[in-house]
């Protein structure tokens, strides 16, 4: 026998104003833009490079480490696809910490927000 005080829930009306909004965004706004798989300007770095060397000093062989390259990166880029980001990101951190900004100072600089380029 199921008590007589029992609460139930009431649907409370929402505003139009007040619901969720929900928008449509296509995938290719949120994904970068890739080459045969590989980050559109590592692709065109490798290819570039490698038809220099192969129409500049006639070295075609150079074509096929290219194309090794290109799947390896296309692999790592499958796997991570910002991964040259985050890389670059650590590579422009400083080797170790140092507090006091100086003026010529190109690595190890603050972050935006954080005082970056003021001498303090």
């Amino acid at each position: 026998m199921a008590p007589a005080h029992v609460a139930v829930p009431v649907p409370v009306p929402v505003p139009a104003c007040a619901a969720p909004r929900r928008t449509p965004v296509h995938r290719s706004l949120l994904e970068m833009k890739t080459i045969a798989g590989v980050e559109d300007r590592l692709a065109i770095l490798n290819g570039t490079f490698a038809l220099a060397v192969a129409m500049g000093a006639g070295l075609w062989y150079w074509v096929f480490p290219a194309l090794l390259l290109h799947m390896v990166a296309a692999r790592l880029g499958r796997h991570d696809p910002w991964l040259r980001q985050v890389y670059t990101g650590y590579a422009l951190q400083s080797d170790r910490y140092d507090p006091w900004p100086r003026v010529g100072m190109r690595r190890g600089r603050r972050p935006d927000g954080f005082g970056r380029d003021l001498l303090c």
